[in-house]
This record gives C-alpha cells, sequence and structure tokens, in this order.
C-alpha cells in the first residue's frame, strides 16, 4: 500500500467557547485556557500531525481578536495568540471562520445584525462576499496568523456557493495578494475546484469526511458515558484490529482522509476528554499504519 494522507481539521478555534453562545439552555464553559493550545500542539508534536485549523476573528461578536474582546482578559487574549503562533501556526493550515460564527456583523455599522452569517450568505453577490472575508483575513493576518483558507460555520455559503467560492478568492488575492486559497463547507470524499478565474484566482473546496467522534464532550455526560461514546466513534473510524473502519476504506482506495472535531469538544467543558480520545485515536492510527502515514496541511493539497 503506498503513503496513506491524512489531516486533521480543528472548526471553532477562540480563546471562548463558542458552544457557550450556541446552547444557551444548558450551561457551558465560557473561557477555554490558552495553555489547551500548548497541550494540544505538543500532541500533533508527538504524532507529527498536520491539517487545518479555523480561528474565529470576532468570535461570537465580543470584539476582535487583533485588539480586545470583550468579557476576555487581555492576558488570555494575548497567551491565546502566542500559543497559537508557536503551536498551530506551524503545522496548521489557519482559517477564519468567518468573522463572528454567530450573529452576521454589519460593516457599515460596526455592529452585530439580527440573523446568522448562514442566513447572511444565502443572498449575497461576489463582492459583498469578498468584503466580509476581507475583514477576517485581515484580523489574522494582523496577528501574524495569516490565512491560506476559509471555514464555514454551520452550512454557511451552501445555497449560495458558487459567488463563496469566488468572493473567498477575490478576497485572498485583495488582502494577502494570494492566488490560491481553499474553504471547507461540505462532507465529501475528494477536494474538488470550484473557482479558477483571473478575478478570484483558484479556489478549492476540501472536505471533512468524518462527523465529531468527541462532541459528546460538549454534553456534561459522566466520564464513563462520554469516553464510552468516544471510543465508539473512534472504532467507526478505524478498528483496534485496523481491518475495518471510514479511514482503512478511504487508505484502501488510495483517498486522502479528514478529521473533524471542534476546539470545545477537545476541551470538553475542562475534562479534555476530547483531547484524551484524539491521543488514543493518533496512537491506534500509529500502530495500525506505522510509518506509511503522511499527514498534509490543508494548503499542500490539490486537485490533479
Amino acid at each position: 500500500m503506498s503513503k496513506i494522507t491524512l489531516s486533521l481539521n480543528i472548526d471553532d478555534g477562540a480563546p471562548v467557547n463558542l458552544y457557550y453562545f450556541h446552547d444557551l439552555q444548558n450551561p457551558h464553559t465560557l473561557i477555554i485556557p490558552p495553555a489547551l493550545t500548548k497541550k494540544f500542539g505538543k500532541l500533533c508534536e508527538k504524532y507529527d500531525v498536520k491539517g487545518k485549523f479555523s480561528i474565529v476573528p470576532m468570535a461570537a461578536g465580543l470584539g476582535r481578536l487583533d485588539t480586545r474582546l470583550n468579557l476576555v482578559d487581555q492576558r488570555i487574549r494575548k497567551e491565546y495568540i502566542r500559543q497559537s503562533l508557536n503551536y498551530i501556526k506551524p503545522r496548521f493550515s489557519i482559517t477564519p471562520e468567518l468573522l463572528t460564527h454567530y450573529l452576521a456583523w454589519n460593516l457599515k455599522s460596526n455592529q452585530a445584525g439580527h440573523f446568522s452569517e448562514y442566513t447572511f450568505m444565502r443572498d449575497k453577490s461576489a463582492e459583498e462576499i469578498a468584503e466580509y472575508v476581507s475583514l477576517a483575513l485581515t484580523i489574522l493576518d494582523n496577528v501574524g496568523l495569516t490565512p491560506s483558507g476559509v471555514t464555514s460555520p454551520w452550512a454557511t455559503g451552501f445555497e449560495n456557493e458558487q459567488n463563496y467560492a469566488a468572493g473567498i478568492g477575490m478576497a485572498f488575492k485583495r488582502v494577502l495578494k494570494k492566488n490560491r486559497s481553499f474553504y471547507f463547507l461540505h462532507h465529501k470524499e475528494m477536494p474538488e475546484v470550484m473557482c479558477d478565474t483571473p478575478e478570484s484566482g483558484r479556489v478549492l473546496h476540501i472536505p471533512a469526511n468524518s462527523h465529531d467522534t468527541f462532541w459528546c464532550g460538549n454534553n456534561r455526560l459522566s466520564a464513563a458515558k462520554t469516553r464510552k461514546q468516544i471510543i465508539q466513534g473512534i472504532d467507526e473510524i478505524l478498528s483496534e484490529d485496523g481491518r475495518k473502519g471510514e479511514l482503512r476504506d478511504f487508505a484502501e482506495r488510495g483517498l486522502h482522509y479528514t478529521i473533524l472535531t471542534h476546539w470545545s469538544s477537545l476541551y470538553s467543558e475542562g475534562q479534555e476528554y476530547g483531547l484524551e480520545g484524539l491521543q488514543y485515536l493518533l496512537e491506534r492510527i500509529r500502530k495500525v499504519f506505522g510509518d506509511q502515514v503522511e499527514w498534509k496541511r490543508f494548503e499542500d493539497l490539490d486537485v490533479k
């Protein structure tokens, strides 16, 4: 068997827990300590993991990562950036997860609107999308976390994908002078070229192939129940003996495989069950495939 290529896809990266705002009927921890970034980074160093890491530039509309976030101590904001520069930037393609991952930001009034980014993007032109994405790229670039693609919160862009892809490419050309970019939106098997024009450059869609195996860590279940669900999810990706699972299927067909999870899932309301489960999965992958595995950043993937 030839090399097995993998990527790890982390969504919702921020100094705050985005699930705090999306599940208001249940209590959740607001701040995710920057120390998690270092723990995660060290784990990725150990297993030589690479992939894509999304960071929300204006998390939940609390402010800008490059200046100030309301409800977040300035020391926490700065330490999150520092740890991301040290441990995320070297191994991961960085993307904004649009601007707020919450209510769409009104660029003219400089305040949150009354509907989600998903709804906002449904009828926007490529030019309007480029303007919105440009601010997201600028904020991350200002703190040294220069993006190479975009991550879509929820299914943002799904109903207007032609303009969405073109607008993303236009933003990258204008803000970062890049002729190649990508976005993450669908669960599909293969990367796909969505746009390749002088105005937008080459824009790829790069999918995830798994669901979030560690999402149950967000739900304050018992330790035993959480770990049981995580192991069941890991078995669906790759069985203990390595003979079954989505990853085995993709490997035998010579396809790239992307593992998806969320920053809050790894944190697991402070219990870090997701991070523990990720280590368990990475150890299983190493045990089964050994040096056949090659981890890749999203920006290093392409379509022949």
